[in-house]
């Protein structure tokens, strides 16, 4: 009886045993024999920028390798993808499947993230939410887009810049001479799509020729190219005191381009007798020694004053009256205007291909704009997850004849993900 209990005891052993290991090798092991662990969920509205990370944990040494395994939608961007912690967002809503694989001291495991995207409570706007600084350089249209009026302050002119921009359809304003700039944000992050272009900055760009050829290396018409930047709200205080990065654009790269180029203006004195000179037709140059400049490459000269247009002849930001002078820092563009008829009397603004502000017509494709442009203080290409600020300055600095000095103008901003927009990358 005792021979008995024990081999049954014995056989109920095995038994759970092999019960044992059907178990482990069924719920320990993946299909190339790497433990899996349970999925991290996480939970976000679309546009938002969520830090995703494994479940289980790793040693200082461990490497990361993320990547978007299943999609309802290729409107989603990963950065971040060899660290820990990748960051994450997408413009659609649904259920979006993550896989990292997690080499640790010669062991490999492979997990899976999921995230939930839903739809924002209140529905986002495509375009500009707010105006956050408006500082543009001295220019012809500076009291007039937007007016400004003697006596009033610089947070009266920031509250009508917003009025102009902050809508769908914009009004004009006009950044004046080199480096002039405004800074606005959107009510959501612009996400940074992979080969697809994300946002466009709008301005009054437009083609002299109706058919221009798109692969010239510059195309003519009117552009008055404005150096864009881009930074997103990493600290989450919803203000634009985060890192800038740059939009490289195709002038980027041109010879004569002028990286870290600095001008300042001088005040015009208003009891100086005026200079007067020059002129095509109608078009008189009131004051040819208006406002002098200088810069950091030894140069000096003046915004000559005309009177080409139904504008202010005040040139100097009005609520900036008490500031003997304004200095401004910036990426210096070649020049692209080209008086044609050698006589002052037609001038053409060359385009560059891609990458600026008032640069290209509206509706052409190379007034969109990639993140993936982003370029970081040492001229290195940084992927975003998405932007949240921009910043727009004047890249120009030259007269363009009785046009009187080029000035970039901006009328909005939106994001083309929200607008349904797939405008393919270069």
């Amino acid at each position: 009886m005792y021979d008995k209990s024990l081999k049954h005891l014995r056989s109920l052993l095995l038994l759970l045993s092999a019960l044992v290991l059907v178990h482990c090798s069924k719920s320990d092991k993946g299909p190339e024999g790497n433990a899996d662990a349970e999925i991290n969920l996480f939970t976000v509205q679309r546009t938002k920028i969520v830090a995703v990370s494994p479940k289980a944990g790793a040693t200082a040494e461990a490497t990361y390798n993320w990547t978007v395994t299943n999609a309802p939608s290729d409107n989603y961007a990963l950065s971040n993808a060899t660290a820990k912690e990748a960051l994450f967002a997408a413009t659609e809503a649904g259920d979006y499947e993550l896989s990292v694989v997690i080499n640790d001291k010669g062991a490999s495991q492979t997990q899976k993230v999921k995230v939930s995207v839903a739809r924002e409570a209140k529905e986002y706007t495509t375009f500009i939410s707010k105006v956050f600084e408006f500082k543009p350089a001295p220019g012809q249209f500076i009291n007039d887009l937007p007016s400004a009026n003697d006596g009033e302050t610089a947070e009266r002119i920031l509250t009508r810049a917003n009025t102009y921009l902050a809508k769908k359809n914009g009004d004009l304003l006009s950044l004046g001479a080199f480096g002039g700039y405004i800074v606005f944000g959107f009510d959501h992050t612009i996400v940074n799509v992979k080969g697809k272009r994300d946002f466009r900055v709008s301005g009054n760009a437009f083609w002299a020729d109706a058919n221009p050829n798109p692969n010239a290396e510059m195309r003519g018409g009117s552009s008055e190219a404005g150096v864009i930047m881009v930074s997103y709200d990493q600290n989450k205080n919803g203000l634009p005191d985060d890192e800038w990065f740059e939009i490289e654009g195709a002038g980027h790269k041109m010879a004569k381009t002028i990286h870290n180029y600095q001008i300042t203006y001088y005040r015009p004195d208003p009891n100086k007798k005026p200079v007067p000179g020059g002129g095509t037709g109608t078009v008189l140059f009131t004051d040819t020694e208006y406002i002098y400049w200088k810069d950091n490459q030894g140069k000096d000269g003046y915004l000559t004053q005309n009177n080409a247009y139904n504008h202010s002849l005040d040139y100097w930001p009005k609520w900036l009256k008490d500031q003997p002078t304004l200095t401004f820092t910036g990426t210096r563009l070649p020049d692209n205007a080209i008086d044609e008829s050698g006589t002052g009397s037609y001038f053409v603004q060359y385009a560059f291909l891609y990458g600026y502000a008032d640069n290209a017509p509206n509706t052409d494709d190379d007034s969109a704009v990639d993140i993936d442009w982003a370029i970081d203080k040492n001229g290195n290409r940084i992927h975003l997850p998405g932007i949240d600020f921009v910043k727009v300055s004047n890249g120009l600095h030259q007269q363009a004849g009785w046009l009187g000095e080029t000035s970039t103008e901006i009328m909005g901003a939106s994001d083309l993900h929200l607008l349904k927009e797939n405008i393919p990358t270069r």
